[in-house]
């Protein structure tokens, strides 16, 4: 984001008039009055005619003349100067020839045949803006010769002959073009105004502009930039070319300003101290806009091929998109690298979490993701963790097993896993390096330092049931919503002749982890050798077992704070048999998690 100040700093007003002085001895003033003509005689250097302007050497104006047979598969065309110099924002007077001709004969084109318009723009894609209309004109034997005045913005100036065509056959010519600026020297004490910066914030080490409010006309007009990384009072830098725009880049935060000089005097007027801060970076980065580098992360390795690129699959079928390594289709030994932005250095054990999803190829071939971390912006790295996607211990084959083969992975909701790991104090960014072995895709989603990410559930533990009595939950916990915690594989009830059903419960720990140990004791059941792994119970959610199969509701508070963590296990009160004899059995747990509440 961007700070104004009222007024330029004060305590450095020698320094300043002198450097003027000696920017006015040193140097030509950064912008002229526009003066320039071209006829075609030789060449057509820098013209572009899109489409079918050509340089023609019959019957032209004079020695030769850009045309374009205008007919009814013709309808368009567009002459395009070159730059025709650096306008200062002075009356500026455009004179041509042209001339309409038929196709055969050269006879002057009767009308109706069309017209054109003039048109003049700051760069030569545009936006242009229309200085005169000429419509069925009627036409000589001879070249006419129009003029126009307009009076362009200061900056870069280029002119166009836009042809529009409504009937007949013909040539539509145009030569001895001259565009000339009349303007007076730059007289009186500039007013700038305010210095313009991008709003928000600009990423570290990326290019921005800073600009002016109020363009400065006439000519013997000069500017200096000035640049501070101390305060808004400076010590001040020179910096920049001398123009009216200064493009720039900033690793911390920096403040700017802008002399401009009149020679008639001289007379310096300085705009404004604006204050460019680096962009927050946000976290959890969910990739959910559509690109693979929001919020200043960045792409560095294979950035022509587009890796690693968006995908719209998002981690567990929450959100939008991800990012993709696309491994399967690059060679061995490419390191395509996502590089997060510069972040407040963290405290010893901060952790980085995110979520991922991948498979191995059967094959053999085993790709691997370094997670990287940098103490100084990154201009040096140090490895945090080697990630694979080999079957068994690779953390990034989530889809399990020795891998597919003939397509590229992609994944669904539920083959997702989540992932943290411990940063050095101190760290101040991150990249995740990928090595290829031409193996399989890998998806990363809800990269985040220091804040959990959101709407994500972790299982943990193991079930304490045959078979496998299995905690889940696919729907995101978000304050105010009801989360469905699936139960599946639930012991039913003692069998005939006890025909009373029995209960089960959802036991919650609001931000405590699992202890592995037997907290059942003094809630009225035990199960010997099968721990309930939360440490403290604070919410017990009621469940009837009569099908082996529920959809067991939560419903979280509205007032649920930010990074709110909550572990959960189920438990199923069965028949007392050995060695179950307070009859429990438990599920495996789950670690639900979310920041966006």
């Amino acid at each position: 984001m961007h700070t104004l100040h009222s007024s330029a700093p004060r305590g450095w007003l020698a320094a300043k008039l002198f450097g003027a002085a000696f920017a006015l001895l040193a140097a030509v003033p950064a912008t002229a009055q526009v003066t320039y003509s071209f006829n075609f005689d030789v060449n057509s250097t820098g013209w572009t005619g899109t489409p079918g302007f050509t340089r023609s050497t019959t019957n032209p104006c004079a020695v030769a003349s850009m045309r374009r047979n205008m007919w009814s598969s013709a309808t368009t065309g567009f002459l395009v100067s070159p730059l025709t110099g650096t306008s200062v924002g002075g009356t500026t007077t455009v004179t041509y020839d042209y001339k309409c001709y038929d196709f055969t004969g050269s006879a002057p084109t009767v009308a109706p045949w069309g017209g054109f318009t003039v048109q003049y723009a700051s760069s030569v894609s545009g936006p242009w803006t229309t200085i005169a209309t000429v419509v069925d004109e009627a036409q000589t034997a001879s070249c006419i010769t129009k003029s126009h005045v307009f009076t362009p913005p200061a900056g870069p100036l280029y002119v166009r002959w836009s042809a529009n065509w409504v009937a007949g056959d013909y040539y539509l010519a145009f030569d001895n073009i001259d565009v000339s600026e009349s303007v007076v020297a730059c007289s009186g004490t500039p007013t700038p105004g305010d210095t313009i910066a991008p709003i928000g914030g600009v990423c570290s080490g990326a290019n921005f502009s800073l600009s002016l409010q109020n363009a400065t006309t006439g000519t013997g007009v000069s500017y200096q930039w000035y640049s501070s990384t101390t305060s808004s009072l400076g010590p001040w830098t020179a910096v920049g070319t001398g123009l009216s725009t200064l493009t720039t880049s900033i690793t911390g935060t920096t403040w700017y300003y802008c002399d401009v000089t009149c020679s008639d005097g001289p007379s310096t007027g300085s705009s404004n101290v604006v204050q460019v801060d680096l962009a927050t970076p946000v976290f959890p980065q969910e990739f959910s806009s559509g690109v693979v580098n929001p919020n200043c992360w960045s792409v560095v390795g294979l950035v022509g091929a587009g890796l690693p690129n968006y995908q719209a699959q998002s981690a567990f079928g929450v959100g939008t998109g991800s990012v993709r390594w696309n491994f399967y289709n690059i060679g061995a030994l490419q390191e395509p690298t996502l590089v997060s932005p510069a972040f407040t250095p963290v405290a010893a054990g901060t952790e980085v979490f995110f979520d991922v999803a991948g498979a191995t190829y059967t094959g053999g071939e085993i790709d691997s993701i370094v997670l990287e971390e940098s103490n100084d912006g990154g201009t040096s790295w140090s490895p945090v963790v080697t990630m694979t996607n080999e079957p068994g211990a690779g953390v990034l084959n989530t889809l399990g097993g020795t891998g597919t083969t003939g397509s590229n992975f992609v994944p669904t909701a539920s083959q997702w896993a989540s992932l943290a790991y411990t940063l050095s104090a101190g760290t101040d960014r991150i990249r995740f390096r990928g090595i290829s072995d031409f193996g399989n895709s890998v998806f990363l989603d809800n990269i985040s330092v220091g804040v959990q990410p959101s709407a994500r559930h972790t299982v943990y533990g193991r079930s304490c049931a045959t078979p496998a009595m299995t905690l889940t939950s696919a729907t995101p916990p978000v304050a105010g919503t009801t989360t469905i915690f699936d139960l599946n594989n639930i012991p039913l009830a003692c069998p005939s002749p006890d025909p009373v059903f029995h209960f089960g419960i959802i036991a919650l720990s609001l931000g405590q982890d699992f202890a592995g140990t037997d907290l059942l004791t003094g809630y009225g059941v035990d199960a010997p050798g099968c721990n309930l792994h939360i440490t403290s119970i604070d919410v017990v959610v009621p469940y009837v077992d009569v099908v082996p199969t529920q959809a067991v509701p939560f419903d979280i508070p509205v007032s649920v704070p930010p990074a709110f963590l909550f572990f959960s296990q189920a438990a199923a009160l069965i028949c007392p048999n050995p060695p179950n004899n307070a009859g429990v059995l438990l599920s495996n747990g789950l670690r639900s998690y979310v920041n966006t509440f």
